[in-house]
């Protein structure tokens, strides 16, 4: 996951599979998530990515084969 922001602020992720359950949360600084790798070792699926900063809140979702 690539992070392109302007702000500061601290930047939170956490991922979700497709029954809800929380599979991985992070809180970083904008210089360590600006090349973050998520999923390496998860299992093949559907998984929701919800990434904030500040105010701000983007979701993906994302399949892994």
């Amino acid at each position: 996951m690539n992070v392109n922001t302007s702000s500061e602020d601290q930047v939170g992720v956490r991922v979700y599979d497709m029954l809800g359950r929380e599979v991985e949360a992070r809180q970083a600084s904008v210089s360590n998530v600006t090349n973050l790798e998520i999923g390496s070792n998860y299992p093949s699926g559907v998984y929701n990515i919800i990434v904030t900063q500040g105010d701000h809140t983007k979701t993906l979702r994302v399949v892994k084969r």
